[in-house]
């Protein structure tokens, strides 16, 4: 049985004394290092799944800046409205036409925040007719290995009229091209001589794609429920932890602690909850359920989840949605192979909740405690917990026979 594992390739940018100025972030489904045959625009929705939703942006990149590369059809959605303009350069292919309604979306990227790069450039007409894109771009990458010395000229004599604008070097292979590029006044440099993409690797947690297009189609009713729709994200420990995420690392700035998924959609809205779901359900497209190991502790994660809510409502607690989290986030640590100080930082679940499930002794912990006895069929440890607890056989019993048939309930 095999981990669902995730991958993202990065190559340092470098500045002209050698420091690491940024990475470009690269596609990739395998460990191996190259492009794979995928249409680009899901490459790159994949891309910043992968990247900001579940290996994270701090270990795939750091404090650095992050070139992403952008098609045409994804510069006119609003993808970007969530990312970091402090974190994210978008680069705008170089077979990507430009137009007035493109350069109005780039004026908007560009009062948001955000610096644009141009990739792989080389003069075309095209830019003739719209010399204003360049008052808009902050960085213009020029290909060492697909441009000869004369064209590259031609480059730089072009470019002297922005002064503003900043020159990338990429695909510089020997010492010969760096310092030339170097004296042809490229301060930023980027390829094979310097290092090859590196492939930054991540856990995967399996999701369920028919309920993402549930959700989907509650979320576009005339008046959605949030409530029912919250009921469904509950169903999806992937799509949880992405929401959670989402507001946690994206540029949503709310300082908050998270003790519902309802309160999650209430705290990034309805639209951008939408909006997220169907880049997700997109990016799921074709890749199917997940198995294995990883599998099988998601699966466990929903159930003690299920557990721990009915435990709570049992006792009458108020929260009983924290309950319900404390129990699903009980088993991510290993589920992504991480540390709970590394995964504490990605979720921005209440301090009660992390302390709980981080193993500390809280009000919570009896409850998760039962939870895990019942799974493992410890009944010593089970007869104990329900005498302290004032829980019936028949009541735990019940509880557990409806928690699992809720984990199982939308996998039908």
């Amino acid at each position: 049985m095999n981990d669902m594992n995730i991958f993202v390739g990065r190559q340092p940018i470098l500045d002209r004394n050698g420091d690491i100025y940024g990475y470009e972030l690269l596609y990739r489904n395998s460990d191996k290092n190259y492009f794979p045959n995928v249409d680009p625009e899901l490459a790159t929705i994949g891309l910043i799944v992968n990247t900001f939703l579940t290996i994270g942006i701090e270990k795939v990149a750091g404090n650095n800046l992050s070139f992403i590369n952008f098609t045409g059809e994804l510069l006119a959605q609003d993808i970007f409205s969530s990312l970091d303009p402090d974190q994210v350069v978008i680069e705008i292919l170089e077979n990507v036409e430009i137009t007035p309604s493109l350069l109005t979306k780039m004026r908007s990227l560009k009062e948001t925040g955000f610096k644009l790069a141009l990739d792989d450039f080389i003069l075309q007409e095209q830019y003739s007719v719209h010399s204003d894109l360049f008052q808009l771009i902050d960085y213009i990458k020029v290909d060492y290995l697909d441009t000869t010395p004369a064209e590259r000229l031609e480059i730089e004599k072009f470019i002297k009229k922005y002064p503003s604008i900043v020159l990338l070097a990429e695909k510089v292979e020997t010492e010969e091209e760096f310092e030339d590029a170097k004296a042809s006044g490229y301060t930023l440099f980027q390829g094979y001589f310097f290092s090859k993409p590196e492939i930054v690797k991540g856990i995967e947690i399996p999701t369920n794609v028919s309920l993402h297009f549930q959700i989907i189609e509650r979320l576009h009713t005339e008046t959605p429920d949030i409530d029912e729709i919250a009921e469904l994200i509950m169903h999806d420990i992937s799509l949880t932890y992405k929401l959670l995420r989402l507001i946690n690392t994206l540029a949503f700035n709310v300082p908050k602690k998270i003790s519902s998924i309802k309160q999650a959609i209430v705290i990034i809205g309805l639209r951008e909850t939408k909006r997220w779901i169907q880049v997700l359900a997109l990016r799921e497209i074709g890749d199917g359920s997940g198995n294995g190991r990883t599998k099988a502790l998601a699966d466990y994660s929903l159930t003690r989840a299920k557990m721990c809510e009915l435990l709570a409502m049992h006792d009458k607690k108020s929260n009983s949605e924290e309950y319900f989290l404390a129990g699903m986030f009980s088993l991510i640590d290993i589920i992504m192979k991480r540390d709970w100080d590394s995964v504490s930082q990605f979720i921005p679940l209440s301090d009660e909740v992390m302390r709980t499930v981080k193993g500390e002794q809280t009000e919570m912990t009896p409850y998760l405690q039962l939870t895990k006895a019942v799974e493992c069929f410890d009944w010593k440890r089970i007869k104990r917990l329900t005498a302290e607890m004032g829980i019936t056989q028949t009541e735990l019993s019940k509880y557990s026979l409806e928690a699992h048939h809720w984990t199982q309930s939308l996998q039908q």
